[in-house]
């Protein structure tokens, strides 16, 4: 009962920050991440088209998307991008070692390992009016040496690149997870890890769809096994 209560006061706030991004009073202004992902990854070659995702690529999907579609201990807390569809149907993946453009201008705050690679935390300048601050967090990267924790970043510097995941599980394909989330601004960014992200009161995730400018479709026959094309 308390969990129940719990997740719909999130689920209230997350509907009132919604409606704070789409007023007239302080629009958030679409990211360009997906067009420099598309550019500085050379995808324009395949006259790319679009995104693809599965259900379970989804923000809040409570199934995975790869092997059998199992049931996931937690709501998705954000996107997972893999898959693109060209102008002449066909649906590629992304390559080795992606770069990954970061969604606004902010600091990187807080890096942890994950189960595939690292997290990399990016709080941005831009609040909800009742001290709260945007951050994104990338998941199932390989930050490198250039981009540690203080380093002030610009919309659409790249500050990492994709984490070869098949290593650690051979299911799953190599993927970049993006999560947007709304944090006190007071928050230790010390404490900042996933199961924080997922079960915290005064965290509000945001489908990151709601913040980029991107074209995509959602098709479930896009074959996720790793080994097969």
């Amino acid at each position: 009962m308390l969990k129940a209560k719990g997740q719909e006061e999130r689920e209230k706030a997350r509907r009132s920050n919604y409606h704070f991004m789409n007023t007239g009073r302080n629009v958030i202004p679409k990211s360009t991440f997906s067009k420099l992902f598309v550019q500085y990854n050379d995808i324009a070659a395949y006259n790319f088209e679009e995104w693809v995702f599965r259900s379970g690529m989804l923000f809040q999907n409570l199934q995975t998307w790869w092997s059998n579609g199992d049931a996931r201990t937690i709501p998705h807390e954000g996107i997972d991008f893999c898959f693109f569809r060209d102008k002449s149907g066909r649906v590629s993946r992304l390559g080795k070692g992606a770069k990954i453009p970061v969604m606004y201008d902010g600091e990187i705050v807080h890096i942890h390992d994950d189960f595939m690679g690292e997290s990399i935390y990016v709080k941005h300048n831009i609040g909800d009016g009742n001290g709260k601050v945007l951050y994104t967090i990338y998941g199932h990267t390989i930050s490198g040496n250039s981009h540690g924790v203080g380093k002030t970043v610009c919309e659409g510097d790249i500050i990492a690149t994709m984490a070869t995941t098949t290593k650690k599980d051979k299911r799953i394909l190599p993927h970049v997870h993006i999560t947007t989330v709304w944090m006190p601004e007071s928050l230790s960014c010390e404490e900042l890890n996933w199961e924080m992200i997922s079960n915290s009161p005064s965290v509000i995730l945001c489908n990151p769809l709601e913040f980029l400018d991107c074209k995509y479709k959602i098709d479930n026959d896009v074959c996720a096994i790793p080994g097969s094309e």
